[in-house]
């Protein structure tokens, strides 16, 4: 529970400027492109107002970009951690109980498993009618 709530606050500040930047452009495109002017050019329009838009979206988009990767590496980041603490873990169960029993308790685990995979498939396969 600890573990989790410090990864929340690690990713809050991630996650709030990913919201913040949506926000930015949640309007209705109709509001954020105004109309061309009576007397104005496609291409100045396209100078004036299109690009200039267009560019700002594209800024959006590579921040929005950039605090994902920054999010999956935290993410990426804290899940190793965990992983390392699992293996530690491992490692000293090992040393208590010896290495060959340990090994041998996984693999009879795995079996067991396999098994129960193969019974589900079967069932499913009964209750298909046998198909």
């Amino acid at each position: 529970m600890e573990s989790q709530e410090r990864r929340l606050k690690e990713l809050a500040p991630a996650v709030k400027n990913m919201e913040r930047l949506a926000a930015d452009f949640s309007a209705d495109p109709e509001e954020i492109l105004p109309e061309a002017g009576t007397l104005e050019s496609a291409k100045s329009y396209r100078e004036k107002k299109a690009r200039p838009l267009l560019a700002q979206i594209v800024k959006v988009l590579r921040s929005l970009y950039l605090a994902y990767v920054e999010l999956r590496g935290k993410e990426v980041k804290l899940e190793n951690k965990a992983l390392r603490q699992v293996s530690a873990d491992y490692e000293r169960v090992k040393r208590a109980f010896g290495p060959e029993q340990v090994e041998a308790v996984v693999q009879a685990d795995k079996q067991r498993e396999q098994a129960e995979k193969a019974r589900k498939q079967t069932r499913r396969s009964v209750d298909r009618g046998g198909r």
